[in-house]
């Protein structure tokens, strides 16, 4: 079993890889006549006829302007309108994260944003400008027990290339027995490198916790990809490597799973598989479900 997750998280990256070079490298193909309501990032409404779209570039043949040329990452929201807005197309409207694990994009400037874990999790998040983001996350049903507070800073470095960095402090009560409880706090720093645009990525990271000013001599590595596969669906896979020094072995989880992309939110639902291996060690695996909401409070 360990040789077959080893062989799984080496071979990813690499199909990643060949997937994002296949996207980039296709064509763009003819999209069939019909007409469009598209709303942009900074708020624009545009109607017309969607004459062709790929992962960089959708041209639009509008009424009043004429033909025009919009980068796909700044299309918000895509729909048919009349008697063809049956089969309505929805995009990812929360690229700045996996399904938990960030991504080098930023929440959009000025909105707001909710999300739950499993019910137990719940997290806020404020986009100060599209390249700076800060948010705190805390146990939805006593929020003074477990919470922490983050923020991440993130930009392009090319034209289907993001660099960024996450930043988190979390803070946990625990029970003591004649004080009461004692409070514990760690903090932990990721780098992320991400390719592709907001609807089909991935995602490498890299990143340390921070305990009494010393990082941790273990590492924690992440990668992950997120595909549209339908106009309203995305597959997404997030998966993590702790190795290092710090224990004695590695431990590993693999994802996957689907968002149900809608107007203003979205589903996710998804199977983790977690895992530790090493010396003189029995390597068991589980298999874990996993549900969350996300929804974008500002319009």
């Amino acid at each position: 079993m360990k040789y077959l997750l080893l062989t799984i998280m080496v071979a990813l990256p690499l199909l990643v890889v060949a997937q994002d070079d296949y996207y980039q490298q296709r064509p763009s193909t003819p999209v069939e006549k019909q007409t469009y309501s598209i709303l942009l990032k900074d708020g624009t409404r545009l109607r017309g006829e969607l004459i062709r779209q790929d992962s960089a570039e959708a041209i639009i043949r509008t009424e009043n302007v004429g033909t025009i040329t919009v980068k796909s990452d700044q299309i918000v929201r895509l729909e048919k309108v009349g008697a063809q807005a049956e089969g309505e197309t929805f995009p990812n409207l929360f690229p700045q994260t996996m399904r938990v694990l960030p991504t080098a994009y930023s929440a959009e400037a000025g909105k707001l944003y909710f999300r739950n874990y499993l019910l137990s999790l719940s997290q806020f998040e404020y986009g100060i400008t599209d390249n700076w983001s800060v948010g705190t996350t805390f146990y939805t049903f006593l929020p003074t027990f477990l919470f922490s507070l983050n923020t991440k800073i993130s930009f392009p470095v090319g034209q289907r290339v993001r660099l960024g960095v996450h930043a988190q402090y979390a803070g946990i009560r625990i029970p003591s027995l004649y004080l009461g409880s004692d409070f514990a706090g760690i903090g932990y720093v990721q780098g992320m490198v991400t390719t592709g645009d907001r609807q089909n990525n991935a995602t490498y990271g890299l990143g340390w916790s921070v305990s009494r000013g010393s990082f941790s001599r273990s590492a924690v590595g992440s990668f992950g990809i997120v595909r549209k596969v339908s106009p309203k669906l995305s597959f997404i896979s997030e998966n993590l490597l702790v190795f290092g020094g710090g224990i004695n072995g590695v431990a590993a989880t693999v994802s996957g799973g689907v968002r149900f992309d809608r107007r203003r939110h979205a589903f996710d639902l998804a199977v983790y598989l977690p895992t530790f291996f090493g010396p003189r060690i029995e390597t068991t695996v589980i298999l874990l479900p996993f549900a969350s909401y996300h929804l974008r409070i500002s319009k």
